[in-house]
């Protein structure tokens, strides 16, 4: 994301107190940008807000112009049908089309159907519902950029969203960038967003991009990754991430003290084994050495078993297609289990690893006896 951040605040918020980029600097951002090598596609986005009202109700929003078909792009074909109801921007042939948000297509009157936005599969064809909202357009009121005067434009209302977020619902409009402009009676923009190629080093692109810039005389237009922008994705993320740990914290626990109390059961009743070994000349490091090796055979055994037990899991989960509601999040996202062989070989080396501690513990205390109290005892 291309912003122009006003304030520290506006560093660490997106949207937050950003300055307007202009015709002139977007001319010289998109000169930038037609030199970057792993540029996909760009788009546009100004920030609007006001007042929308039809002939019965009036209500605040809060929403975006953008370059339609450059979004698109940006969002793939998974996401590109991204109404609910009626039909994208993408696909509007009507003049100043409206997208409005599930909250605030129904203060306005509309029909809003109780369903959730979910990114199409491979092969799935959309479900396509007819938009009914009452008749007429609706008045869009704006303060304009600049000379502080109050503009209206009127827009029709061809489509309904499902943003993600209950809040963001109830204000939003979406409509083309020219549309956006006109209301706001300017030719700025608030930002730029970016998609790069698959597998592209996204920090080492904004790191080109940002000295591009530089470069160019823009020392006040900054580039962010969008990770770093989304709060409610930071949000989730931390949830999950905390979970994750407190999980991981409570199976090493449970593994240890499992290892632990096996290798008790093992090690106890093989004392005779151990002196006869020390017996013969064999030292204690080296009786250790045999008892943590034998566990970690074990271990290594039980670890490669669950190892494949998780892949299978893994496969039912993506085979499956599963959908899930994040907290605070107003419809389903799919959940996907990524095969990661990093932990997977992490894991098993850890299991190994505390079998052979576990080993040592019982197999100390036993060859602190003297040998003869060992070998006399019935």
């Amino acid at each position: 994301m291309i912003e122009r951040p006003a304030s520290e605040l506006a560093r660490q918020v997106e949207g937050a107190g950003q300055l307007p980029l202009t015709a002139a600097l977007q001319q010289r951002i998109d000169g930038v940008l037609a030199q970057e090598p792993q540029l996909v596609a760009s788009a546009r986005v100004l920030r609007i807000s006001g007042m929308v009202s039809n002939a019965y109700v009036s209500s605040i929003f809060a929403g975006i112009g953008q370059d339609v078909e450059q979004i698109r792009a940006i969002k793939g074909p998974a996401y590109e049908y991204d109404v609910v109801a009626g039909t994208p921007l993408w696909m509007e042939t009507r003049p100043q089309p409206l997208v409005l948000g599930q909250g605030l297509a129904a203060i306005l009157g509309c029909a809003v159907p109780e369903v959730g936005f979910a990114p199409l599969q491979p092969g799935e064809t959309p479900k396509s519902r007819p938009i009914d909202c009452p008749p007429g357009p609706l008045e869009l009121t704006a303060t304009t950029r600049g000379t502080a005067r109050v503009n209206a434009v009127r827009a029709q209302p061809t489509g309904i969203m499902d943003w993600g977020i209950k809040e963001i619902n109830d204000r939003l409009v979406v409509m083309p960038m020219a549309d956006a402009q006109a209301l706001l009676n300017t030719t700025d923009v608030s930002e730029y967003h970016l998609l790069l190629e698959d597998g592209a080093d996204a920090t080492a692109a904004r790191s080109r991009i940002a000295a591009a810039l530089a470069e160019a005389g823009l020392d006040d237009v900054e580039v962010f990754l969008w990770s770093d922008r989304a709060a409610f994705y930071q949000q989730v993320k931390a949830v999950l991430g905390g979970f994750l740990n407190f999980i991981a914290l409570i199976a090493c626990a449970i593994g240890f003290t499992s290892l632990l109390n096996a290798s008790y059961m093992n090690f106890s009743q093989r004392a005779r084994e151990f002196a006869t070994l020390r017996s013969l000349g064999f030292t204690r490091r080296f009786v250790l050495a045999l008892a943590a090796l034998e566990n970690s055979w074990l271990a290594l055994g039980a670890a490669l078993l669950g190892i494949g037990t998780t892949a299978a899991i893994v496969w039912s989960v993506r085979a499956a297609q599963i959908m899930w509601t994040p907290p605070g999040s107003s419809n389903a996202v799919p959940v996907d289990l990524a095969w990661v062989a990093p932990t997977y070989v992490a894991a098993v080396v850890g299991v190994v690893v505390i079998a052979a501690f576990a080993s040592s513990i019982p197999t100390r205390k036993i060859l602190r006896r003297p040998i003869r109290a060992v070998l006399s005892d019935a």
